[in-house]
């Protein structure tokens, strides 16, 4: 960039006061020298843009950014001159504040893991019941067994079941999770019992052999009176709302009905002092055929109960 237009002549003077003497030494060079222009001087300069003038119009009508996205010019005389300024940027907006997700295992009165494998509660099958028809394509079975109160649960909440005998390695079956199908005080009102709604596992597989699940034929064949190792209660995340005004929806297919039966149990056939239903209840529940509809008398019974 060649200082010799008019509005330059200042500038020239004053780096011309700043250029340091010849070396001596024509065999050494000499280091830069940066200086930085006044800021009564920069406000004075006209802008250059070499896009305004490759199109031929004058480089005065340029603003002032264009000539500051240059900032370092190389002068005659080996001289480098930067044009340095400062802008105040604004300060950034402050972050959303996210929002306090309250989770449900802070819920407190919740049992969790009272009874482990190692360590299982035993209890007796007190009743054990077919629910599905004759030509359901399979069996579903709803059982109770005997707690005596010292399995705690809330309704949403799932138990873990052992079954007798031992794995083709010589150790004992691993627990099997089952979601709880009755409130809190089961279904027989003491608070004593807790039932399962268990469909029996049975299928052949690609060499033509039978194959049945261990436990769920475990569970499907006990009798009253057999005893069954219990674990848990666990699960804190699909647990009834609390609150008597809420809308509940609920979606489920074959044994996934068994967490809200315990719901309805609760909303449509138990009094409380400190609970009474008041909201909305949906519950979509499908199935295959009519014979493989569960727990037949309980839609019979609510649907008596709302009208």
């Amino acid at each position: 960039l060649l200082l010799t237009s008019s509005p330059f002549h200042s500038l020239r003077r004053l780096l011309s006061s700043q250029i340091p003497p010849p070396n001596p030494l024509p065999h050494r060079t000499s280091a830069l020298h940066t200086l930085t222009m006044p800021a009564q001087l920069t406000a004075a300069l006209p802008s250059y843009s070499p896009a305004a003038k490759a199109a031929g119009g004058s480089s005065a009508s340029c603003t002032a950014s264009h000539f500051l996205s240059y900032p370092t010019r190389r002068l005659r005389n080996g001289v480098r001159a930067q044009v340095s300024t400062t802008e105040t940027a604004e300060p950034a907006p402050a972050a959303p504040a996210k929002p306090v997700k309250i989770s449900k295992k802070q819920d407190e009165g919740v049992v969790t893991n009272k009874y482990r494998p190692k360590e299982p509660y035993v209890g007796r099958c007190l009743l054990n019941t077919r629910l599905t028809g004759d030509n359901a394509p399979g069996e579903t079975w709803h059982m109770v067994f005997s707690t005596e109160g010292e399995v705690p649960y809330r309704e949403g909440q799932s138990i873990g079941v052992i079954a007798d005998g031992e794995d083709k390695n010589g150790k004992p079956h691993k627990l099997r999770l089952y979601s709880i199908a009755s409130s809190a005080l089961g279904d027989f009102g003491d608070s004593k019992t807790v039932s399962l709604c268990v469909k029996r596992l049975v299928y052949t597989n690609d060499a033509g052999e039978v194959v049945k699940g261990v436990c769920s034929n475990f569970l499907c064949d006990l009798k009253p009176g057999s005893e069954v190792k219990i674990t848990g209660p666990v699960g804190k995340e699909m647990l009834m709302p609390k609150d008597p005004n809420a809308t509940i929806i609920m979606l489920a297919t074959g044994t996934g009905i068994a967490p809200f039966r315990s719901f309805l149990w609760k909303m449509f056939f138990e009094q409380h002092e400190d609970y009474k239903f008041n909201g909305l209840a949906w519950l979509f529940l499908g199935v295959p055929t009519s014979d493989t509809l569960l727990y037949k008398e309980v839609w019979n019974s609510v649907w008596l109960y709302c009208w």
